[in-house]
Formats: C-alpha cells, structure tokens, sequence
C-alpha cells in the first residue's frame, strides 16, 4: 500500500514539474486586413491606364526630372464637383512654400544634428522667410482624379473621391529663395559662440549641395 502512495505521489510530482519547465504557447495577434481599394470610375472612364505618377512619392519622381522639384497633392471627398470647385482655387505657391518650408526645417534638423537647440531661433526666423517665399515658377504638370470602394476592416463600405495634381518648380528658384532667407536671418539673428556659428556654416553648406532634397 505504501509502495503504491509514493508511487502516485512521484507520479504527480514529475507532472507537476513538467508543466512548470514547458514553455507556454503564445497565441500571435491576427492582424484583420482591409480590402484591396476597387478603382470604380476614373477620368478616362477605364479607357486608359491610371498615370504612373499617381502611385509615386514625389521624390521618385523627381529623381526621375532634372532640374525640378516635385509636389504632389491630393484632397479626398463624396463630391466630384467639390474636389474640382477645390482644384480651380488652389494656390499652388503658397501650397508649395509650406511644404518647403516643412522640408527647409528637417533639413536643419538633419544638418545641425547636436547644435539644433543653438540654432532654434535662427531656424525658426529662416523657416518663416521661406514659408512666406512665392513661387511664380511653379507649373501643373498633371492632375488625375478617380472614385475607389473601400471595404474597412469593420465590414462597412466607402466610396469616395481622390483628386491628384502633380507640380513641378525650377530648382534654382526655391534653392534661391533659401539663400535668401538665411541671409535675412544671419542679419536678424547675430550668432552668440563660435559653436553656433560652426553650426550654421554646415547647414549652410548642407543647402547648398543638397538643397531640401
């Protein structure tokens, strides 16, 4: 009988330490996918192939053209008419100096690396330049709308419009316009070290062989 009892009990003991040293069994999160977007309708009525353009970043497009930066834009919405009444009052230059200026700002981000705080106010006065600049320069290239359905995750559907213009401007005209400020701003913002002066040669020089790119 005893024989029997520590049997059990060794039994027992072995499952328990079993289940201690084996590695529980983590379920992955599944991830719920949206539906491909349908293209439903489009400007050509499905005659012609969708534009490249459409599907590119501005930046590889522009590695694509020489001498011009590329902005692209796009605005969302149920009514075709609302999109286009939007696209005839789009100011394309204002548009484009507050994306230059976004750019002109990571740019001294990048370049100032470990001297950004010495250059806060100098930046912030060159990036207000550049985001009042006008670009008379800048041309439409293409525009492209098209109505897509969309099936969400939540099983509901959406149909909407998606209207797309593609600009191009001369490189020289914004890579002048950025000289310019910062030339406003070395004589608004007097440096205040040796280090802060170091630090603004290599934005500087930044701009210069790269532009905003």
């Amino acid at each position: 009988m005893i024989k029997r009892v520590v049997g059990i009990v060794v039994i027992a003991a072995i499952a328990f330490l079993g289940s201690c040293t084996s590695t529980p069994k983590v379920e992955k999160p599944q991830m719920v996918k949206e539906a491909k977007p349908e293209v439903i309708d489009d400007q050509y009525h499905g005659t012609r192939e969708t534009p490249d353009w459409v599907f590119m970043e501005p930046d590889e497009i522009a590695a694509k053209v020489k001498d011009y930066y590329v902005f692209k834009f796009m605005r969302s919405g149920k009514d075709l008419d609302g999109l286009r009444l939007w696209t005839r009052g789009f100011v394309a230059s204002s548009e484009i100096a507050r994306l230059v200026s976004v750019k002109v700002k990571d740019k001294f981000v990048g370049a100032a690396a470990g001297d950004k705080d010495k250059l806060e106010t100098y930046m912030e006065e060159v990036v207000k330049s550049i985001s009042k600049a006008q670009f008379s320069g800048a041309r439409k290239k293409a525009s492209y709308w098209w109505l897509i359905r969309k099936v969400n995750a939540d099983g509901t559907v959406e149909e909407k419009y998606e209207y797309f213009m593609l600009y191009y401007v001369p490189k020289e005209q914004i890579d002048k316009a950025i000289q310019r400020a910062l030339e406003e701003a070395d004589k608004k913002v007097k440096p205040k070290s040796e280090d802060e002066v170091t630090a603004r040669e290599r934005v500087k020089k930044a701009f210069e062989t790269g532009g905003i790119e």
